[in-house]
């Protein structure tokens, strides 16, 4: 059997920003002139992981954790303070020909075909794009072929980009940052602004060419509705530093001991007799969700069916966007 092959290697790895420091006013002004202090800020701080070949990685923390940065440190666009790196096995920063013409970086706000030119056709602009990365016409047609048909773009190709729809350039974009076929993709955010159909079309296309293509992937998003359908296997940072990582089951487990208790009553029920129980998180008449600690959900279960009449009784686990916004609300 043979294993994955390592795409992403990173051991202790470090940046550090230097800013400088400036008081409000012409005061503040006049002294950073004279006499210049620099503030140093850690955005990230001996962060470690590995990515390998057909797997998707969520790399999930608040505003301001690191991800971005270690994104574009992978993809060479930034160097780190420290630390070891290794991109199919090239190191980034060294920005070598090879390395480039096997990863693309995609940030939802703002795109490759932006920076060509709003006034070109999607498919001028992917033409442009196969002479840069010196695809063969053989290879060039083969992947126009499969990126139209997979991303419905047959309609859109002699439309000029400043023309289409947000959701229309989403999907022109993913197709420019596949063109060259990439063994890794970093995705900043690929949903931004998008809507909920568009949303599902683009994590669907990427789970499809990651497994037809056994490329790697690494995604950030704040929608985590996009991790939890795409990600293999998460990492969560947070001031720059590696919280927890492990599959989405394992994340749930370590950061929280809490279910959800949801209940169709018979009559609608008396509150402060269900609070007792639990902390009542929805009400609507009939419908109530009750959170409760893991240890307690078998007794509060069976009081609410000996108790009352209950038409349905399901117990849950809570998303993992009430469970990362508890888990920082309570570490901020």
């Amino acid at each position: 059997m043979n294993h994955p092959q390592k795409v992403v290697e990173v051991k202790g790895l470090w940046k550090i920003y230097e800013r400088p420091r400036k008081a409000a006013g012409l005061r503040g002004a006049l002294q950073a002139f004279v006499r210049r202090q620099i503030d140093k800020v850690e955005a990230l701080k001996g962060i470690s992981f590995e990515v390998y070949e057909g797997e998707i990685l969520g790399y999930i923390g608040p505003n301001g954790a690191g991800k971005t940065t270690t994104l574009k440190i992978l993809a060479g666009v930034v160097h780190p303070t420290s630390g070891e790196v290794r991109v199919l096995g090239f190191v980034p920063w060294y920005r070598e020909r090879a390395f480039l013409k096997q990863i693309s970086f995609v940030m939802g706000s703002r795109g490759f075909l932006e920076e060509i030119g709003w006034d070109l056709s999607v498919l001028d602009s992917l033409n442009f794009i196969k002479e840069l990365y010196g695809l063969s016409d053989l290879e060039y047609r083969q992947a126009l072929k499969e990126l139209t048909e997979l991303l419905q773009l047959q309609a859109l190709l002699n439309v000029p980009l400043r023309q289409l729809s947000h959701g229309q350039r989403a999907r022109a974009e993913l197709a420019a940052a596949l063109l060259w076929r990439p063994k890794l993709l970093l995705l900043d955010e690929p949903t931004l602004g998008l809507d909920i159909i568009t949303q599902k079309a683009l994590r669907d296309f990427i789970k499809r060419y990651i497994h037809q293509h056994r490329a790697a992937c690494i995604v950030t998003s704040h929608y985590m509705r996009d991790i939890e359908d795409l990600a293999d296997r998460i990492i969560l940072i947070s001031q720059g530093e590696l919280i927890t990582a492990g599959s989405l089951t394992d994340i749930v487990e370590r950061l929280s001991d809490r279910r959800l208790i949801r209940v169709e009553f018979e009559r609608e029920p008396a509150l402060d007799e269900l609070a007792i129980l639990g902390h009542v998180v929805e009400n609507s008449g009939l419908q109530v969700t009750l959170e409760i600690p893991h240890a307690r959900v078998k007794q509060v279960a069976q009081t609410l069916l000996e108790r009352w009449l209950v038409r349905d009784l399901t117990i849950e686990e809570p998303s993992l966007e009430e469970i990362l916004q508890r888990h920082f609300a309570q570490h901020a």
